[in-house]
């Protein structure tokens, strides 16, 4: 089952600092909560310092509920900066929500310039889900209704859905100073005041507030409990926060989805044999040792000017005479020169025997770990390089696949087919790389035995010798397996390893090819 957008790290990542940023000072904790039952669409606890927002609050698209939880957090972001809560009766409760929701959205708009667009489109969304006002009845929840639809239908310039009764527009003219002046004011306490005036006006009860007024106040959120001291909202200068915002002022709406592309559109393959993203966090930090190991193994250094020698004598390492990590295989003759290029592709093979365990884990988990420690190497030292699978023939990550290639590594699942053509994909893959300009040109191919097409392989590999490095990698080897990778590769051109060894063994094969 694939991942939803809202667990991979780094979007959540990304949420959380916004809805941190929005709160200015001493923010509160902010949590990201899909469990309906803890968070039906957000909230904000003064007494226990959190902000919370549901991300699948909107039936919507993945990218669109991105952008409704981001203004969820504006939002709930206005209500720390400026609510002072307040116990309330139920139905002068409900009222003042909807008047303090819009006056902390107008000064959330004035004081952030850049989150307008963001409001004007929740603005957007809520009025889509409201229901039409009802100019048969006399119900004053009707004019509680009309000013809730009017706070959306005035920012992003639409008509009011229906009308009031001859009866509610006289009452509406009686309390619309009141909306507006809470809309405008400074605190929460006036908001408040008129609230109870507005009820009063009304002859309002809480049965009279209408069911999708009642729904769409749940999407806002709640403001709960109570601040502590020194907590205070905010003072900004004493400004008087304005229901009007220039539109001039106002950013463009970002043309597409601003995190990372989501991981989870995607599978490849087919059947039970589809590669789908998996959260790949675990394994990433899993294979860090490796990388930072596999950079040392590939690096080697210049001369170290000043050397001195040592007061009691000891022993001079050409390792480290050599070695430099910002030159990847510079060795002592190349002194002077450019240092040497790389391109790199990885094959694996993914047929059914990678289910079989090694030692206590499978082994296309070694793979994977494999493949991760390499595809990291290559992206902090800029490589260009590709992760492809065969029999699939497909590429699964690359210099810019970004979350999507890591989500993939961490995904790999052997395919139901007891046979690999590592052969053909040696030829699909490896051939092209003869045109390639960087210095070294490599393949590894990660297998666990004989291949479908051994000896078209073999014949491939010997023609692509000084051209293209075409290496075996045997994972979980045994005599038997290690005679068939041999004979294919090349006695020079294999690895027999676990996936602790590879930094190594790699290093050591690539010192021999380059003859250091």
């Amino acid at each position: 089952m694939a991942v939803p957008w809202y667990e991979w790290q780094n979007v959540r990542h990304r949420l959380i600092v916004f809805g941190r940023a929005m709160q200015g000072v001493s923010p509160y904790r902010v949590l990201i909560e899909p469990d309906a039952g803890k968070c039906r669409s957000g909230y904000c606890n003064f007494t226990k310092r959190v902000i919370a927002v549901n991300p699948t609050s909107f039936a919507v698209s993945a990218a669109e509920q991105y952008h409704m939880t981001k203004a969820l957090l504006v939002h709930e972001a206005g209500h720390r900066r400026f609510t002072a809560p307040e116990k309330l009766p139920a139905v002068v409760h409900q009222v003042a929500n909807i008047l303090e929701d819009e006056r902390i959205e107008r000064r959330m708009a004035e004081e952030f310039a850049g989150i307008r667009w963001l409001v004007r489109r929740f603005s957007e969304r809520l009025y889509k889900e409201s229901k039409p006002i009802d100019e048969t009845s006399d119900c004053p929840g009707e004019v509680v209704a009309y000013f809730l639809q009017l706070r959306w239908a005035m920012r992003i310039g639409q008509p009011i859905k229906g009308g009031l009764s001859p009866r509610n527009r006289y009452l509406w003219e009686k309390v619309e100073p009141l909306v507006y002046e809470a809309w405008d004011a400074e605190t929460t306490e006036t908001v408040n005041r008129n609230a109870e005036k507005i009820v009063k006006i009304l002859g309002l009860r809480e049965l009279d507030i209408s069911s999708w007024v009642k729904e769409l106040l749940e999407k806002l959120g709640a403001a709960e409990g109570e601040r502590a001291y020194g907590d205070d909202a905010e003072k900004l200068d004493g400004r008087k926060m304005g229901s009007k915002v220039d539109e001039d002022e106002t950013p463009p709406e970002p043309e597409s989805f601003d995190g990372e592309v989501l991981p989870n559109d995607k599978r490849y393959g087919r059947g039970s044999e589809a590669i789908e993203p998996k959260p790949y966090i675990e394994l990433e930090q899993r294979v860090r040792p490796l990388v930072r190991e596999l950079i040392e193994e590939l690096s080697w250094e210049k001369s170290p000017s000043g050397m001195e020698p040592a007061e009691r004598g000891g022993r001079l390492s050409m390792r480290e005479y050599l070695r430099d990590s910002r030159k990847p295989f510079l060795a002592e003759e190349d002194e002077g020169k450019a240092p040497p290029t790389l391109a790199l592709k990885v094959i694996i093979d993914h047929s059914t025997s990678l289910n079989c365990l090694c030692g206590d884990k499978s082994r296309i988990e070694s793979v994977a770990e494999a493949v991760m420690a390499l595809h990291l190497v290559s992206l902090e030292l800029e490589t260009p390089h590709e992760v492809l699978v065969t029999p699939q023939n497909i590429k699964i990550a690359d210099t810019g696949s970004g979350e999507r290639g890591k989500a993939l590594i961490a995904g790999l699942v052997p395919a139901l087919c007891g046979y690999e053509d590592m052969g053909k994909a040696i030829k699909t893959h490896a051939l092209p790389m003869i045109g390639c300009p960087e210095d070294i040109k490599l393949v590894l191919c990660l297998t666990d035995g004989a291949c479908n097409d051994a000896e078209d392989g073999k014949r491939t590999c010997k023609a692509l010798r000084g051209k293209v490095e075409v290496i075996g990698v045997l994972m979980d080897p045994d005599e038997r397996t290690r005679g068939y990778v041999a004979d294919m590769f090349g006695e020079d051109r294999i690895i027999c390893c676990r996936s602790e060894e590879l930094p190594r063994k790699l290093g050591n094969i690539l010192r021999s090819i380059r003859g250091v």
